[in-house]
């Protein structure tokens, strides 16, 4: 079974011009297999076929590094799931530092499993909700990037995302298919939170039809102690 998931993921590395070495793709496997493992017992993911997995999880989450250097950067990745991209990210980047954000106590624990077994020194999980923790001066403002591959309407993303952001850092929204109608309804967001967009990457996942969208927003100013509203108020009503 493994030697099957590295070839796989190799090739489709490779595809998106990524060179995984054998370190790392022992380390994927080893995600992939407590992935699978854990998710018989606790709701993880809804993809599990092998050839899924790498394409649609760990592929997607990576060909991030093709378009923006992680190198020595502090990274937070907010609403990181069952630890994508964030542990995709941090198998291939050894030399950046990341920071995992959950709401869900149950899936802090599956990832600090993965961290221990992938032998990932360079990862630390927080339980948090994003508008608390954005709150907290030891994480406001405190990071070069901030990564998101949750599902939400980008003005909710960005009120949740921006906080952590340093003046002059990166918010990168991991997105579906076209993007244009988001980002024209996200722009009264951006005005309140003092960011503008400075790229929207379009790429396909190699080997596969699924078309994604990376939505780079730079942060210019110091945000207003306002942000983010606290109480569920970036999902009710977004900026």
């Amino acid at each position: 079974m493994g030697e099957k998931l590295k070839e796989i993921l190799k090739d489709g590395a490779l595809a998106a011009d990524i060179d995984l070495t054998d370190s790392q793709l022992d380390k994927f496997e080893k995600f992939y297999e407590h992935l699978i493992e854990k998710n018989k017992v606790m709701n993880l993911t809804a993809i599990t076929d092998e050839r899924d997995v790498v394409y649609k999880h760990f592929i997607d989450s990576i060909a991030l590094i093709k378009k923006i250097n992680f190198d020595g950067k502090k990274v937070i990745d907010v609403g990181t799931g069952a630890g994508f991209p964030g542990i995709p990210l941090a198998i291939v980047t050894d030399n950046a530092e990341f920071v995992l954000m959950d709401s869900l106590n149950k899936r802090i624990k599956f990832l600090n499993e993965v961290i221990e077994i992938c032998d990932l020194k360079n990862v630390t999980t927080i339980h948090a909700r994003a508008e608390e923790l954005g709150r907290d001066t030891e994480y406001r403002e405190k990071f070069d990037y901030c990564v998101s591959r949750a599902v939400a309407n980008m003005s909710t993303l960005l009120e949740y995302c921006i906080p952590f952001v340093r003046v002059g850092g990166v918010f990168v929204s991991y997105k579906s298919g076209d993007v244009t109608e988001e980002i024209e309804l996200s722009k009264n967001a951006q005005k309140q939170l003092f960011c503008r967009i400075k790229d929207v990457i379009g790429f396909s996942i190699p080997n596969t039809d699924i078309s994604r969208s990376f939505v780079v927003f730079e942060k210019k100013k110091e945000l207003n102690k306002k942000y983010p509203r606290q109480g569920g108020k970036p999902k009710k009503s977004p900026l």
